[in-house]
């Protein structure tokens, strides 16, 4: 038998085996686990097998003659059966990501379409209502016109929370960030931050780091969630940046003088339990958490009656 032959042979051989074990494969998830016990149950069964059954049945010298073309056929086996797992593992993968992309396409629509739409209606509903509000004389009603523009609004920030988490998603580029010039300018452009908010900036001349395209959101985020929880006749901000050789990360910290933040919020945030974000509490410092690990960083919370520390740790630029 030439080479050619042999080759054409081999692969009728190798295809017969994976179109007899592909309609079994197809319905048992192939783990690599799974691969390496079936692979093993099957070359050990076969090896003892052939061996007992050539040294019964046979004698020297046709013994060695035919223990050499065992092995050959064995090796042909093998390679069948495992072509036909790894075929059928490819397989499943590629179904599996179709289904992921088609599921995320979809996700990715109603995602669109629905906060395109909540926002306008809710920014009507807000509009009417404090519309409303300033033509009233009853105060119970001008107080209910208040509460429907503060849900209002909360829900207009659980819609905007919710499209930056999206876009974490969607650009993982790691970009380098010098922390000492953005904070200041975070902090000048903050909305909640008047006058009457004691801000102290503790920051090196320079604090170059590596994290995505939203840690200046997530910064932000945390600014706001402290002043929302701090002393409201007094409220103090302490935001410091300080470098961590010994572990090659930097570490933002955001102090505030209010309560504490709340035992459950802290929970969710640390245990990972997404059943309780039916109530979106804390999906702000969820979006924190999920910018920070995704830049290999860490979040850090520590509360207690004088107020909330909040440190992000990212890794240090070079």
């Amino acid at each position: 038998m030439d080479r050619y032959s042999a080759g054409s042979a081999f692969g009728a051989f190798r295809s017969a085996i994976a179109d007899r074990a592909r309609p079994f494969l197809s319905e048992w998830e192939l783990t690599p686990g799974r691969i390496t016990v079936a692979y093993l149950v099957f070359g050990f069964v076969g090896l003892y097998v052939s061996d007992v059954v050539f040294a019964r049945a046979f004698e020297e010298p046709l013994r060695s003659q035919l223990q050499a073309i065992k092995g050959a056929l064995e090796i042909l086996v093998t390679a069948g059966f495992i072509f036909a797992l790894t075929t059928a593992s490819r397989r499943q993968l590629q179904s599996t990501n179709r289904e992921l992309q088609r599921r995320n396409d979809e996700l990715n629509v109603l995602h669109r379409v629905m906060r395109h739409n909540l926002r306008n209606d809710l920014n009507v509903i807000d509009g009417r209502a404090e519309y409303v509000e300033t033509r009233l004389a009853d105060d119970d009603l001008v107080d209910s016109c208040q509460t429907i523009s503060a849900k209002t609004k909360a829900i207009l920030a659980y819609v905007e929370r919710t499209g930056q988490i999206r876009r974490i998603n969607e650009d993982r580029t790691v970009r380098s960030f010098d922390l000492s010039r953005i904070i200041p300018i975070i902090v000048e452009r903050h909305n909640r931050i008047t006058d009457d908010a004691a801000v102290t900036l503790e920051l090196p001349e320079t604090a170059p780091v590596e994290a995505s395209h939203m840690l200046s959101a997530a910064i932000e985020e945390v600014i706001t969630n402290a002043i929302t929880h701090s002393d409201p006749e007094t409220p103090r901000l302490r935001i410091s940046v300080s470098p961590r050789p010994e572990s090659g990360m930097t570490a933002i910290t955001v102090e505030d003088n209010g309560p504490g933040m709340p035992a459950h919020v802290q929970r969710i945030i640390k245990t990972d339990e997404h059943d309780q974000l039916a109530h979106l509490e804390g999906l702000g410092l969820w979006f924190v958490r999920w910018t920070v690990t995704d830049a290999d960083g860490q979040l850090e919370i520590d509360a207690d009656e004088d107020g909330t520390t909040v440190t992000i740790l990212v890794p240090t630029a070079e």
